[in-house]
């Protein structure tokens, strides 16, 4: 399984997209070409593969700590404002465990 990390993900997120926190997610969204010559914005939901630690001087903070993707949206949208309102409602589902 491939993983990122928080500060992966805001390193390749240009100002059309956005990351998040969300308890222990992270919602990201970013704008590109897709299938159709359509532009617009994905959007995703990870979920820690790791604990942060409480002193970020000896461990990892939350932004270091590995991320597994557990869901996307299968279509695009207009904008980011879009993308993370349907990562927000999915992420309903993963946010409780």
């Amino acid at each position: 399984m491939k993983t990122t990390t928080m500060e992966r993900l805001q390193m390749v997120t240009d100002s059309y997209g956005a990351v998040v926190r969300y308890c222990n997610l992270v919602l990201a969204t970013s704008y590109s070409w897709h299938e159709g010559g359509v532009y617009g914005n994905d959007a995703r939901i990870y979920r820690l593969t790791e604990i942060p630690s409480n002193n970020p001087w000896r461990g990892k903070s939350f932004i270091e700590c590995g991320l597994e993707l557990v869901a996307q949206t299968d279509g695009i949208f207009p904008d980011n404002g879009h993308a993370l309102a349907w990562a927000f409602a999915a992420a309903a589902d993963f946010a409780a465990k």
